[in-house]
């Protein structure tokens, strides 16, 4: 099955809004949000992640196969961002011997 050509307007537009959130991502590094600094830089990330694959790797048009792989994709980087996060947040849970 051959996906529908995208025409080069919209590839415009997604390459355009693509650059925009590249450069929301580099002036987020230099505010001070406290903890919500990494929370807006993710959620940027995932934005440009999502552009990336429907568009430029056509993942929109494709069977129900490869949703099913992209979904599971997405629930092991929750479980590991979760882990990740559980382990982050504990780290002072436990007194440090000899302190």
């Amino acid at each position: 099955m051959t996906p529908p050509p995208l025409s080069p307007k919209t590839l415009s537009l997604v390459f355009a809004s693509l650059l925009v959130l590249v450069l929301g991502t580099t002036l987020i590094g230099f505010l001070n949000l406290g903890h919500f600094n990494i929370v807006v830089a993710v959620a940027i990330a995932v934005i440009q992640a999502c552009l990336i694959a429907g568009f430029f790797m056509q993942a929109l048009y494709e069977g129900k196969i490869v949703h099913i792989i992209l979904t599971g994709g997405v629930v092991w980087f929750l479980i590991m961002e979760t882990l990740t996060l559980g382990d982050y947040m504990t780290r002072g849970w436990l007194p440090i011997p000899g302190k």
